[in-house]
Parts: structure tokens; sequence; C-alpha cells
């Protein structure tokens, strides 16, 4: 039987973040994707104009809980949430996690799109409710350098400093793993990490030229949910979804969009 992963992210018309990116990449690995978008875009602000809007809070509320009227809860091997667009739509996420876990296991992975760059991109009141209401309930999140040193009020500068901002949210919350993406290690360059309670570190860097592209977060957070979906172990998915997602970035022309569509035949080729 086909596996289910729920996404409850961003959408955009144009250009590819969000669901736009893990809907995608979940079909390509074979992976029944069903999304729920949090609001709903022209294209994301690196296209330099805000254009749509947030879902309607109730929609939201009222996809979500009645979810279990459509298909079968345990069915779904994984959830992911991402950007928001209220306050509401967390607790509409927190009240359906655990929904779904009540009716059995499965791993509930946060990428907590709060900013990037040194900055919020979301209100205070938005980013304080996903941490009191969605970070406790999560199995493994995947922040950015900026998200996780917010998190873990912990400034993240390095691979270094990443450790250890990612050991003291592992003290903090009942999390499994902690993936931080796009971290600069100055001269050693950019790479993500895995940070577990088990194991050491593990570092998967990315090319000499290896640079941040918009969506590149979310294809990572995508392969992996789906590499987790379909059985693999974390260190190995996590690897496979770094190396994935650094090989698109690499070839994506510009640092506004993912090249995508061009290069899904990468995320195609992880299901044979």
């Amino acid at each position: 039987m086909m596996k289910k992963v729920l996404s409850i992210h961003s959408t955009v018309t144009v250009g590819f973040v969000g669901n736009s990116v893990v809907g995608p990449v979940l079909t390509a690995l074979g992976i029944n994707a069903l999304l729920v978008p949090t609001v709903m875009l022209a294209a994301h602000p690196g296209y330099g104009r805000r254009v749509g809007a947030a879902v309607p809070d109730p929609v939201v509320a009222d996809i979500l809980s009645g979810l279990g009227e459509m298909t079968a809860l345990n069915k779904i091997s994984g959830v992911v949430s991402g950007y928001l667009g209220s306050v509401e739509q967390s607790q509409a996420i927190a009240s359906f996690v655990d929904q779904w876990r009540a009716g059995g296991s499965g791993t509930y992975i946060l990428d907590p799109v709060l900013g990037d760059g040194g900055r919020l991109y979301l209100p205070e009141a938005l980013a304080q409710a996903i941490i009191e209401r969605l970070l406790p309930r999560a199995s493994i999140i995947t922040p950015n350098s900026f998200e996780l040193g917010f998190l873990a009020n912990v400034p993240v500068t390095s691979r270094a400093t990443a450790e250890t901002a990612a050991a003291c949210l592992m003290k903090a919350h009942d999390l499994t793993a902690i993936i931080a993406t796009g971290v600069d290690d100055g001269p050693n360059g950019i790479g993500d990490l895995l940070v577990t309670r088990s194991e050491a570190p593990i570092w998967c860097g990315a090319s000499r030229d290896g640079r941040n592209v918009a969506g590149g977060g979310d294809l990572l957070t995508a392969v992996l949910a789906g590499q987790l979906a379909r059985g693999a172990a974390l260190e190995s998915a996590f690897l496979t979804a770094s190396r994935t997602a650094q090989q698109i970035i690499a070839a994506s022309a510009s640092s506004r969009d993912l090249a995508l569509l061009e290069h899904l035949g990468v995320v195609a080729a992880l299901a044979e």
C-alpha cells in the first residue's frame, strides 16, 4: 500500500517553496502527499512583493479535524508542518497531531519556519505559539541556522555553535533529532548537521561553492519525510536528503528558485 505523508505548509503559484516543493518531491518518491495550505501566495517574498493571504483559520482547522473522516489517520506515516499564517493555525495543528498519535505512531517533523538572515519573518506571537505548541510535540525539527539559534537562545555562527545550540534544545525538549540546514562553517563551507541523543553529530558538507537557495530547506525536509515513510533509518534518510538537496541546490541558476522540476528525476531515482 502506498505510504501517506501529510504536509501542512505554504503554497505558491510561482516558484518552489513549502508545499510546492513537498508535493512533487513526495509524489516522485512514490508517497501519497496529503497537502494542507496555510497561506496561498503568488510567489515567495523573494520575488519582491507579497501577493496573497493566509488561509482562513476555520478552513485549516476544519480540514485537519475532518481528515479522519476521509482517510484512516493510522495510515499516515508522517506529518510535516512548516510555514504558518496565524497563531490559531498552530493550535489546529497541535490538536491534529494529538489526534493522529492517539491512533497509532508516526514521525512529526516540525520545520520551524521563523526567519533567516538574523531576523524573524513572523510576528513574535506566532513564533512563540510554534515554540509553545508545536516544538514540544515534534519528533524531529529542521531549522536553519537562524531558527536553531532563536529556538535555543544560542547564536549559531558555525558548525560548533550549531552543535551547542542543538544540544541545548535536546536537553529542553523530547526530540529524537535536530537537523540544522544550511550551516555556514566559514572556510569549511556550508553543510547540514544531524544531532541525536545517542550518536555523535553527523555533518554533511556541500561542495565548496555551496549556497542557500529559497526552498532548499523545504526540499531537504520533504526528502527526509519521504525516506522515513519508506522505512529508511534516520541517519541514512538524513544523508540522502542532505545530498539530494545539495545536488539540486547546486544545479539551480539563482538563489531565488530551486531548479526542482528539471532535476526531479534525481528524487525519483531514490525510489527505485
